[in-house]
């Protein structure tokens, strides 16, 4: 498959009979929806079903989508229905992030580390940890905003969360003074190192 398809040209093809097309949309978004439903339940096994059964949803509605409309914003606003859907049904289940496993899986393990330097990847692991600590001191609101501004731009949010844009830069700047202050009360070297 020609991976200079636009999105839009993926989803014609799939309409008319192209199962090709349907596949690269998934190696194309699945890494960054994965990613952003992870930071916001906080467990690859959830995450990962949850991706799943976004793809299974997104197959079969496909044929529906509006090609005028971003293909990427509707993936992570049904993304984000999903996450959401699961919580309702799960909530009262759900683990408080400061109960979670140590050896679980976090957002920022998937930071790659070249270096073979003991010392640099024990420093390396305290930061990450502090980062995701920090993290989890956010509402999942928040976490939500950082996530998805890592994917998408301020206005793309607006426009999938139907919120206007200044609201959305303002409570993004609050969350991240939020996070500084967590950073610079709980791990005050990570703060002076990178967010001063």
């Amino acid at each position: 498959m020609d991976k200079k398809l636009t999105d839009a040209q993926l989803v014609s093809r799939f309409k008319n009979g192209d199962s090709k097309a349907f596949e690269e949309i998934v190696l194309r978004y699945q890494a960054h929806v994965y990613t952003y439903i992870l930071s916001i339940v906080k467990n690859p096994d959830t995450a990962s079903d949850i991706c799943q059964d976004l793809f299974v949803k997104i197959f079969r509605t496909l044929h529906k989508y509006n090609e005028e409309n971003k293909l990427k914003n509707w993936l992570f606003t049904l993304a984000r229905n999903l996450t959401m859907d699961y919580f309702r049904k799960n909530s009262k289940r759900l683990v408080p992030l400061e109960n979670q496993d140590e050896d679980e899986f976090s957002l920022l393990d998937t930071i790659s580390d070249n270096s073979p330097s003991p010392l640099k990847v024990l420093i390396e692991n305290a930061q990450k940890e502090a980062i995701n600590d920090a993290l989890g001191k956010l509402s999942m609101d928040e976490r939500e905003l950082v996530a998805l501004k890592d994917n998408f731009t301020f206005a793309e949010i607006a426009a999938m969360q139907k919120k206007p844009i200044g609201t959305l830069l303002s409570k993004f700047s609050r969350t991240l003074k939020k996070l500084r202050r967590i950073l610079a009360q709980r791990s005050p070297e990570v703060y002076n190192e990178y967010l001063q």
